[in-house]
């Protein structure tokens, strides 16, 4: 059956001091030898945000509060920002358009057929694509995916709310720290968040918080309430030797959750959850690290180039426009009105004393074609103009085509089915079965049919996990490719029939298969396939209808054959050999 609830019981401190302040310098201890191992990165995204996302460009160091234009004030060009907005956003409309049904449940395997299974997971898609609108995945997703188009790497967790059913969170780059395990998936992670005083009393409690914490809240002056603490939260699974058999309380479920003060090392929370509630994505895996390559590593050069000369060539338009004026010593203290319709007076005198411009000789058109080469770099970088026709496509209500995808150009065809993996296998697929899971113990999903309920080995009750299909264009153009390696395979064998009379090689390949398959990966609806039973009997049928049909001819020749025959017996052998005569003629 459904899973209970997620826990997130405060601790009980009362005789565990020894055993939290053990875990709690366990935690501390892996932030820091996890921060040390991300130390090159690190650098790498606070040079990447400082070029392509000037507002998360606080990586190695903290950000004030409020507005901070410095970042702003040192770009003089927003065009690898833009080109990686345009990126992310044409990968919100690839994967997960909001006004479509993107993504569906259905039967596991076996269970098809079984009353009411395939109505009730239709029933459980609406529920989880309305309430996923009603959240803030999409807000929050699109944000996902420009951190992972610009820095390589980023994660987000979705928790079960208070008063909604699902609240998405974010941790900007730099913030968390991860580990992958032997099948190189990041299945842990850490997050060091700021927390007011008031903030970490009202989640924990006052009697679960650190002592300088509770002291500085029961100051009580309206100021301290404020004051900021450090609070480090690790997400890891939990191994069989941590949790107690029998047990599923907070403390031993499957994945740990642990809070804790980061200075004062106080442990605020020992608990856990019932599947993995965070999500860390890579755009594409950079050889056995943990964190991930981008675009922007490409880009990079190009976008330092660009801020450059930008700027240079800025300044050599604010020349031309406020041009260097070279001044004779006549004329010391008197400046020349360069007003629009201005008057400066001379002396006739002295012809050659006037203020004369200087220093103005430049060529800004050499810059502006630097300038254009170093943009279309980028955009090549970010595959900007194939995910712009994707964006102007979806702002025009028109649904991008598997077949428009698969007429694009092959490299990018790959480029974009490996990222797309990815972000399959890291997120979509987990985020999937980690709504079900939260709608489920919040009794949001259809009553189950008697059909689905299986029984484990220990005698418990369950529910399978769906089968997930994404019906997105980029999905089903993917698919496409891999059935469409099959025909020009079939297509050889029909030639070779052709030109042998050999036809029966096509006994080697499963038809009824093959175009199944090939029409699911087309997009076809499922619901206008006929079931294979129901194929087999259509057949059995034909074959039997055929037959009657040859009898009664057999039977009908004979008869005429009789006929003129006149007087020979149809029990006489000249009868019988007539009949055998028929027979292999039809």
């Amino acid at each position: 059956m459904a899973k209970k609830a997620d826990a997130a019981d405060p601790l009980k401190v009362e005789g565990k001091t020894e055993k939290q302040t053990s875990l709690s310098t366990r935690v501390k201890q892996r932030w820091q030898h996890l921060d040390g191992k991300a130390s090159y990165w690190i650098s790498q995204w606070q040079e990447i945000g400082t070029y392509i996302m000037p507002r998360k460009a606080y990586v190695t160091y903290t950000r004030l509060p409020g507005p901070m234009p410095d970042k702003e004030a040192q770009l003089f060009t927003s065009h690898a920002a833009r080109a990686n907005a345009t990126a992310a956003q044409g990968v919100m409309s690839l994967v997960c358009d909001v006004q479509k049904e993107w993504v569906s449940l259905v039967a596991p395997e076996g269970l098809e057929d079984a009353d009411g299974v395939s109505e009730y997971y239709a029933k459980c898609s609406q529920v989880m694509l309305r309430e996923l609108s009603r959240s803030n995945f999409y807000s929050e997703f699109l944000e996902v995916n420009m951190d992972r188009t610009c820095f390589g790497t980023s994660a987000f967790i979705v928790e079960e709310g208070k008063d909604e059913s699902l609240v998405f969170e974010v941790w900007n780059v730099g913030t968390f720290r991860i580990a992958q395990n032997a099948d190189r998936k990041v299945d842990t992670i850490l997050v060091k968040k700021e927390m007011t005083v008031r903030q970490l009393v009202d989640k924990y409690g006052l009697e679960n918080v650190s002592q300088k914490s509770r002291e500085i809240f029961l100051q009580n002056d309206g100021k301290s309430l404020d004051t900021v603490i450090d609070v480090l939260f690790e997400i890891s699974p939990r191994t069989d030797e941590e949790r107690a058999k029998g047990k599923k309380d907070a403390q031993n479920k499957p994945i740990a959750s642990m809070h804790i003060e980061y200075q004062a090392g106080k442990l605020l929370l020992n608990s856990g959850y019932d599947e993995q509630p965070f999500f860390c994505t890579r755009y594409l895996r950079f050889a056995a690290d943990a964190y991930g390559w981008s675009p922007s590593w490409h880009a990079l050069p190009d976008a330092r180039q660009l801020n450059l000369i930008q700027k240079q060539s800025d300044s050599i338009i604010g020349i031309m426009l406020n041009p260097r004026i070279l001044m004779p010593e006549s004329l010391a203290g008197r400046q020349p009105d360069l007003r629009e319709g201005g008057i400066t007076y001379w002396d006739e005198s002295a012809p050659n004393a006037v203020p004369k411009e200087w220093g103005t000789i430049a060529n800004p058109d050499l810059a502006e074609k630097r300038i254009q080469d170093l943009k279309a770099d980028i955009d090549d970088a970010f595959n900007v103009q194939m995910f712009k026709m994707f964006c102007q496509l979806a702002a025009s209500g028109q649904e991008l085509t598997a077949t428009q995808i698969r007429a694009m150009d092959q490299e990018k065809i790959t480029f974009l089915s490996t990222t797309y993996s990815l972000l399959t296998t890291e997120v979509l697929i987990p985020l999937v079965h980690r709504v079900y899971g939260i709608l489920s113990r919040r009794g949001m999903m259809p009553p189950p049919p008697k059909a689905l309920i299986q029984q484990a080995r220990d005698g418990t009750a369950f529910i399978p996990e769906p089968k997930i299909v994404f019906n997105n264009a980029l999905a089903v153009a993917l698919e496409q490719r891999e059935t469409d390696a099959i025909d020009p395979v079939i297509q050889g064998a029909i030639a070779v029939g052709q030109v042998t009379g050999y036809f029966s090689v096509l006994d080697n390949f499963d038809m009824d298969k093959i175009v199944r398959e090939k029409a699911l990966a087309s997009g076809a609806d499922p619901d206008f396939m006929r079931d294979p039973q129901d194929v087999a009997k259509m057949r059995q049928q034909r074959a039997q209808a055929q037959q009657a049909a040859a009898q009664q001819q057999q039977q009908a020749h004979l008869a005429n054959v009789a006929q003129k025959l006149g007087g020979v017996s149809p029990d006489s052998p000249m009868a019988g050999q007539i009949k055998q005569q028929v027979q292999r003629h039809l």
